[in-house]
Order: C-alpha cells, then structure tokens, then sequence
C-alpha cells in the first residue's frame, strides 16, 4: 500500500461539516458521470445522497475514498434493481430486465468477475458475455481500484460479503416466486440471515476498512465482524419498517410478512444497533477509525429510515416510523443516537474480548472464573485453522511460545490436529512437527464435557470453551504444572488466505 496515505485513524477533533461537504462536492460530478457513462439502472437524483454518506462514513479519509465507496453504494443500488426486475416473460424487452435463464448467467458473471476473472478482470473470461454486461463492467473497475489501494487480507472479507449479497438477493428472487405460486415464507432465522447481507451495509464497512492503514485491524475482526452483523441485522429491519407498504405491492417479503408486529421489529432493531455499540465502544473510546466507521454507517442508516425510503427518495416524509418513536404502535423506544462517550458497564465476556482484540493482557482469575462459565464446544465447531494468542507474556509457556513465534493451530479432523503453527524468519507460517501432532477427543474438565486436544508425545491436554462461534477462550493443562496457562484461538476466516500445511 501507499505509504504516503494517511493514518485512518479519525482525529481527536471533531471533523466539520465543510470538510465532509467538501469531499462528496468533489465526488459527485465524476459519479454522475461514471453512472451514466456506465449505463447503471440508477437514477441520477440519487447521485448527491450517495456521495454524502459515503463522506460522513469517514470524513477524515480522502476524497477519493469517498468517490471509490459512491461507485460501490451505486453498483449494490444498481444490482438490487436489476435483480428485483420482472422476469422477462413478464417485462418489457429492455436492457436492465433479466429473464429467469439470463439472471443466473449474469450473477455467476459478477461472481467470476469477484473472483478476478471476466470483464478484463483475468483469465477465464467465460463466453465473453462478461464485457456486455454493464453490471459486469462496473463491478470490475470498483474490484480494481479496490485491490490497487486495499489490503489484501481485508479484500478477501469484502469479497465474501459481496459474494453472499449475490447469494443472498438470489434467494430473495426465489422467496417472490415461491410466493408468486403460492408457496410458504421463509423462517424468520433464514430470512434476516440472508437479508443482512443483502442490505449494503456490511459491504460498505469491510470495503471502508480494506481502504484504511489502521495498524493490528486484523486482530480485531472478531469484535468487529460481531459488532457488524448485528448493524446490518438491525438496518434489514428498519428497511423493512419504511418500506413495508411498498414491498407488500411488489409481491416481497420481509420480517412483518412472515409475522413480527411493527413494535417486535423496531425493538429487535433497536437493541441490535445498541448492541453493536457496545460492542464496538472500548474500540470507539480508544480512536481506532475501523470501530467509528462502523458507528457512523450505522448511525447514518438508521437515521436515512427514520426520515425516509431511499428507494423513492422523491417522497420524503414526516411520519413517524411504524413501531417506533411518535407512532401509535409505540410510546417508549427511541431511535438509535450516539450515546455519551463514556464506555458502558462491560460483562466480563465482553472485556476478555475486548482485550482479545486489543493485544491486552488479563488476569487468571477472571480468566478462571470465565472460563467455567462458558459453555463446551464440538469437533464441528472447532474444525479449520485458527490464529492463537496469550493472555500474558511472563510464564515459562508464554516465554516458548513466543520463541517459537507460535500463530495458532489447524484442526483437519478429530484425529488429525497441527497444534503447533509457527512463523518461520520470513513470516510464512508452517506446521512444527518436532513435538507430534494432536487428537481431538471428549474430556470431563472442571465439571463440563467438551471436545478437548490431546498431544500424541506431550502429556499436554487443551481444553475449550466458547466466547463466540469464532472466538475460543482456553486453557493449557500440563502435567505437574501447578499454575493453568490460559490462552485464546481467533478463527481464520476461510475467505482469507489459509496457511501453508507443509511440515518442517
């Protein structure tokens, strides 16, 4: 990356409104003109909203942040409208309606093209349809610029979300078919799965933060990630509050149709934006931009539905949101507003996360007291590779581990575990072999049954419980070692580049 970029942290002072007028004022003629340039089924009037959000996401980053992030807000517009067109057998021969046997070929296109193939983006270009498709096109310029100024490993966590936003708005066409013949509605679970994704948040953040220079950001995407579906979860909602009259016309569904009342769907959106921000506030109080940006795409959505519907941006209103503040369905929920600055009263899982996060150090008593808390885990939930870390950096085992320069442990399968992955001098992490390999296996430790690891030459047993489905606080069990070694594993997410699986 661009050494000379700017540090992403946001500065201490508040940033002023002339400075994020003035980054969405410098965007907005080339994205009016890219848009039209490009054919996208956007209208125009909407250029100007784009450009403002994307400016107060993270008005302390350059203006040109600003016009990549209006391309990509522009192009999840563009493709919702493409995908939401009638089927053609229904429509009008026109350029944006897909048929049911052109829109799965179009889809697996932007899927190539994420991948880094089609539309000039690579190799295996398919048939060449790709560069006719404006679609196709748009998406691989904003794939470019990304990769020309990202950082590769938080690329890889954009294109997941961009790929189960394709995934997702694909099960939404079949979720209007199956209704269309008169079908069932989907789970509430499976519908706010899929409808978070297909919402443009998590989209925008990963790519804000695939753009930023922010030091150990990494190390950080477990709170992060968690902070973040629970945004995009809650903004799903608030879309479906505004825009549930219009969406019942269109023959959709969303969390009312399928039976939440006005007031459960407000509430559960309410407490999902107040969770992610406490979730991300010791990441807010200590200034890291990857946490405010977060808090202000969310705090930017939330407002945008308490005012209006972006897709008919010409019909703003003064009513009420149904469910909450001021309607008649509800007398005591207020919107989601930035809370005092001051860090709310942490549980004790939230702080060992915290710290996680943070690289921190924790005392062995809280740890304990955790630790027998927490429920068990399986071999399922425990299977992939997994990036590890300690709680102190004092003790015998901590002082070899970092000898070792230990990053963690890989688990194949139940009889097949790399306990121990290392960087060599390079960084280019391997699997040190020269004290055996591992099992996985059921073990009773301090009053639980839970998958544990056992070392096939050390008398060494590692037990697990569960902070989070990607986060696992853990203990080291040594025989005739008095003093417990506490230590926590960060899954890998399979979209980021695995480590090598050669041996030394």
């Amino acid at each position: 990356m661009d050494s000379s970029r700017p540090h992403s942290h946001p500065p201490r002072e508040i940033v002023s409104i002339a400075d994020t007028c003035s980054a969405a004022l410098q965007s907005m003629p080339r994205l009016e003109i890219w848009l039209k340039e490009r054919g996208l089924p956007v209208d125009t009037a909407l250029v100007p909203l784009m450009c403002l959000q994307t400016a107060f996401f993270t008005p302390w980053l350059p203006p040109e942040t600003c016009y990549q992030m209006s391309r990509l807000t522009v192009w999840l517009m563009a493709v919702d409208n493409v995908l939401d067109a009638p089927d053609a057998a229904d429509a009008p021969d026109t350029a944006d309606s897909a048929g049911p046997d052109e829109t799965p070929t179009r889809v697996r296109a932007w899927h190539r093209v994420l991948a880094g193939h089609g539309s000039d983006g690579g190799s295996d270009s398919g048939s060449g349809s790709d560069s006719d498709d404006p679609m196709a096109r748009a998406l691989a310029e904003i794939a470019r610029g990304l990769h020309r100024d990202g950082r590769p490993e938080l690329l890889a966590v954009w294109r997941k979300s961009m790929h189960q936003t394709l995934i997702g708005m694909q099960c939404e066409r079949e979720t209007v078919r199956t209704a269309a013949a008169g079908g069932g509605v989907p789970r509430l679970a499976d519908y706010l799965r899929h409808g978070a994704w297909t919402i443009g948040v998590e989209q925008q953040v990963t790519a804000l933060w695939a753009l930023m220079d922010e030091p150990g950001l990494p190390r950080r995407l477990p709170v992060l990630l968690g902070a973040l579906r629970e945004a995009a979860t809650a903004i799903r909602l608030l879309n479906d509050l505004r825009g549930h009259q219009r969406e019942q016309t269109e023959g959709k569904t969303d969390a009312l149709a399928i039976g939440l009342t006005e007031q459960e769907t407000y509430q559960r959106a309410e407490a999902g934006l107040e969770n992610c921000r406490r979730a991300l506030a010791p990441l807010t109080a200590a200034g890291y931009g990857s946490a405010v940006a977060l808090e202000r795409v969310a705090l930017w959505h939330a407002r945008m539905y308490h005012r209006f519907d972006p897709v008919r941006p010409g019909r703003a209103t003064t009513s009420s949101l149904p469910g909450g503040p001021g309607s008649a369905a509800h007398a005591r929920h207020t919107p989601f507003v930035p809370q005092s600055r001051e860090a709310p009263d942490m549980s004790i899982e939230q702080e060992v996360l915290d710290v996680i996060a943070s690289g921190g150090q924790c005392d062995n008593a809280k740890l304990a007291e955790l630790f027998d808390r927490l429920e068990p885990v399986d071999t399922d939930l425990l299977l992939g590779t997994w990036q590890g870390g300690g709680f102190e950096h004092t003790s015998e085992n901590a002082a070899l581990l970092t000898k070792m320069r230990w990053y963690g442990k890989r688990f194949v399968d139940a009889d097949h575990v790399e306990p121990l992955l290392c960087r060599d001098e390079d960084g280019t992490v391997f699997s040190y072999e020269e004290m055996g390999l591992a099992t996985l296996r059921e073990v009773i430790y301090r009053g639980k049954q839970s998958t544990a690891m056992v070392y096939d030459q050390l008398p060494v047993i590692d037990h697990f419980r569960r902070l989070t489905d990607d986060v696992l606080l853990c203990v080291m069990d040594k025989k005739e070692t008095p003093t417990d070694f506490y230590f926590h594993l960060t899954r890998v997410p399979a979209s980021l580049p695995q480590p090598s699986g050669d041996g030394r």
